[in-house]
């Protein structure tokens, strides 16, 4: 709404919101909550401890991924803690439903991330933004979910412990420079803070090209 001559804007410097209220009557008509330039602090350290999923959907039961090679796996010395190290040198690969580390399918990246419960506790989530990987644009992320949780550890493995807070681009790119930063994504208007998020990938860059998994080496979350 733009203000008139028949409202009035007051903000809320505590609450960080602009309420607009009708001059005549008093009456509030309308809150906006101001969306700051640049994010807050980063919400995790580098030493999280992170758990790999696979075969895993907004809303469904994780499936653990474990160290290896072929279907359910994450490469050996490049699973999911890598991506809380804040070294873009490092990376997260993950193979999906895929058993073929060289051809793939066009759908190996599909489904596949990780959770976290956060070492500094329940904190809002407001924005992220991913880092490539040092090779192989196909296998950047394209679109992910994000969720949250206030469950205890025993729980998160179970769908209805999820809250869906994000769905949409990764921020990463078509033809991004190798081991880099995508563009800050935001959260949109969220205002319940979340022990544990669960990240997941749902599509890869591959547009449908084999890729035999999906990799990117940064994750950074801001509250």
């Amino acid at each position: 709404m733009i203000p008139n001559f028949e409202n009035f804007v007051v903000f809320d410097k505590k609450v960080e919101k602009l309420r607009v209220y009708d001059y005549f009557s008093g009456e509030l008509i309308q809150t906006n909550t101001l969306r700051p330039v640049s994010p807050g602090q980063v919400l995790t350290s580098n030493n999280e401890t992170v758990y790999g999923v696979w075969n895993t959907t907004a809303g469904s039961d994780s499936n653990p991924a474990s160290n290896g090679t072929g279907i359910g796996k994450h490469f050996p010395g490049q699973g999911p803690y890598t991506v809380f190290d804040k070294n873009t040198n490092t990376k997260y690969v993950n193979f999906g439903n895929c058993n073929n580390i060289t051809t793939g399918s066009p759908d190996c990246a599909q489904n596949t991330g990780f959770y976290l419960t956060l070492q500094r506790g329940a904190s809002l989530l407001v924005a992220f933004r991913l880092a490539t990987a040092n090779s192989y644009l196909l296998r950047d992320p394209l679109t992910i979910t994000i969720e949250g949780s206030n469950k205890n550890s025993t729980e998160l493995t179970r769908g209805l412990s999820w809250t869906l807070l994000y769905r949409g681009s990764s921020g990463i790119s078509i033809n991004q420079t190798r081991s880099t930063y995508g563009s800050m994504q935001w959260l949109p208007k969220n205002s319940e803070s979340y022990a544990s998020y669960r990240f997941l990938v749902n599509l890869a860059m591959n547009n449908g090209a084999n890729i035999p998994s999906i990799q990117y080496s940064e994750v950074e979350l801001f509250g």
